[in-house]
């Protein structure tokens, strides 16, 4: 199971998922997701601290928030993550695309710099 936080904070939506980013815990968050992260211009912080797993599905859902967001100008940010998923990232070498900063405060003030 996987649930999403929404939370505004300024000009910077925090969305915070919790539990495993498996085919049904995707399910569960994907389209809400996708509307949060794909809005022109936004800026978006992604909070992955309680997430236990993630799976191909979820990976690339990230990637594509990612692409759209700096094709309209806005940015994704996302919190270190705790492991497997840190390890998962690392493997696949995620991090040279998906702009991943360690500790929620500084993740926080690097999404709302301009």
């Amino acid at each position: 199971m996987a649930t999403l936080e929404r939370t505004e904070l300024g000009d910077v939506t925090v969305v915070k998922l919790k539990g495993s980013l498996t085919m049904e815990g995707l399910e569960e968050v994907e389209l809400r997701f996708q509307e949060l992260t794909r809005r022109p211009g936004s800026h978006t912080l992604i909070d992955l601290t309680e997430v236990e797993m993630v799976t191909t599905p979820a990976l690339s859902m990230f990637l594509a928030a990612a692409s759209a967001a700096k094709q309209s100008g806005g940015r994704i940010i996302f919190t270190e993550s705790r492991p497997p998923v840190r390890d998962i990232l690392k493997r696949l070498r995620l991090h040279a695309v998906l702009q991943t900063i360690a500790g929620y405060e500084e993740a926080l003030a690097e999404a709302r710099r301009k």
